[in-house]
């Protein structure tokens, strides 16, 4: 079968519908696509078993599965290099930002050995499966989606909020910085960390976050970062759970020490240790 996902020896980006991509996984024995929600939701059970041969037949037809004569279905190798590692990762990170002027970035990046790919579901629904090259890559991308470079650490002392007390902070920011810092001085937030926090909910450069999912035996482990850059400077942010309430720890960092930390999030959900790289 000729490898229609290889290029130049390496596997080359994939796009497929949602239906389509399952099909795939379910080749592989998987019963979790991380990043994707179900495509079946709702459907009966007459619907799913068409989509399914119109699925069977458009892959065969762009030569992403060879059906053979006694109906044994083949996946092209580039394809199923592609697939494995998203459809049974080993890690996979989660990243979604938003940058001022409202623009969003979501991202999934999944690792599965030294295998490592970008997943991202396009406007029309398609899901893309673009190679990278090792967990290495995965965070340097991880880095510029960010835009992680020398910010320094924002004015003000680390704070921790009640999740509700910040959820309320950020949606008072949509009045000014006034409301959002009247909202953080009643909980008590020093002066100073309160008008740059305000001021940075306010007008955020970028206000992102890194979900890191590691499968055990036992099921998932996650570990995870948020990061909240306003004009003053850059906040790194940590959600946690205490007493059955869920928190919100909130610290001035800079660029540097949030890559740092983006290291130690990773190590976490890794086989290996994130060797030394170059960050740019």
């Amino acid at each position: 079968m000729r490898n229609t996902a290889i290029m130049d020896g390496q596997p080359s980006a994939v796009s497929c519908t949602p239906t389509e991509a399952a099909f795939l996984a379910g080749l592989l024995g998987a019963s979790t696509l991380v990043g994707m929600a179900d495509p079946f939701a709702g459907w009966l059970a007459a619907e799913i078993e068409t989509a399914w041969a119109t699925a069977r037949e458009e892959l065969a037809r762009r030569q992403f599965i060879e059906v053979q004569p006694d109906g044994a279905i083949v996946m092209d190798i580039g394809v199923a290099a592609l697939m494995e590692t998203w459809a049974l990762a080993d890690t996979s990170l989660l990243l979604a930002a938003t940058e001022s002027g409202g623009v969003k970035e979501n991202s999934n990046f999944h690792l599965r050995g030294r295998l490592a790919v970008e997943q991202r579901i396009s406007d029309d629904g398609s899901v893309w499966l673009i190679p990278l090259e090792d967990a290495a890559a995965v965070y340097r991308q991880v880095i510029q989606r960010l835009r992680l470079r020398e910010q320094p650490a924002a004015p003000g002392l680390q704070a921790t909020l009640s999740e509700a007390v910040f959820i309320q902070a950020q949606t008072a920011a949509g009045q000014g910085v006034a409301a959002a810092s009247g909202v953080l001085r009643q909980a008590r937030v020093p002066a100073v960390t309160a008008a740059a926090l305000a001021e940075a909910l306010a007008a955020p450069v970028i206000n992102g976050a890194v979900a890191a999912l590691a499968r055990r035996t036992a099921g998932w482990e996650v570990a995870g970062m948020g990061v909240l850059e306003g004009p003053a400077g850059l906040w790194r942010l940590r959600a946690f759970t205490r007493e059955g309430e869920n928190w919100v720890e909130i610290v001035p960092c800079s660029g540097q020490d949030a890559r740092q930390e983006l290291r130690r999030v990773l190590n976490r959900v890794l086989r290996e240790p994130l060797a030394v790289v170059t960050e740019v």
